[in-house]
């Protein structure tokens, strides 16, 4: 991912979660932690697998101040995905692929990881020879952030 580079700042973006709020990224500095994953358009079905893994892992990420954050290009996939899991956290809908293109997430997808004051930590590209990190190595990622800005 070229654009995108750990220690930047994640780009700000505002999205619609299925449930019709309004979500800004930026709301969340100085408050929690960020996992985003970004389903591409490919529908690979890795990042999906992740996706609900993420679910299961809820209590055990939030317990770790973080939030998760998936975002889905288009509306009618945002609502297939939220209809087929009750998903925890918000299923946010990029339907112009504003938030793909500026996460660089576009075909494949994509899973980033930032520290509450949104500083990225982790980046990983979806891509078919590798495999995304398990939810340990995400909370153990989520854990390494936040030891290295304590209060």
């Amino acid at each position: 991912m070229p654009g995108l580079m750990v220690g930047a700042l994640l780009p700000d973006v505002t999205l619609t979660s299925t449930r019709g709020q309004p979500v800004r990224i930026s709301d969340y500095r100085g408050h929690r932690a960020l996992v985003l994953l970004l389903l591409g358009e490919s529908r690979d079905a890795a990042i999906f697998e992740r996706l609900l893994a993420l679910a299961d892992h809820y209590a055990e990420i939030r317990q770790e101040g973080a939030e998760v954050l998936a975002i889905v290009p288009g509306a009618r996939e945002a609502e297939e995905i939220a209809r087929v899991h009750p998903f925890p956290f918000p299923i946010l809908v990029d339907a112009d692929k504003r938030a793909h293109c500026r996460y660089e997430a576009v075909e494949r997808g994509a899973l980033l990881i930032a520290d509450r004051y949104g500083e990225i930590y982790f980046i990983h590209a979806a891509a078919e020879e590798h495999s995304l990190p398990s939810v340990e190595e995400i909370l153990s990622w989520i854990r390494f952030t936040e030891a290295q800005c304590p209060e």
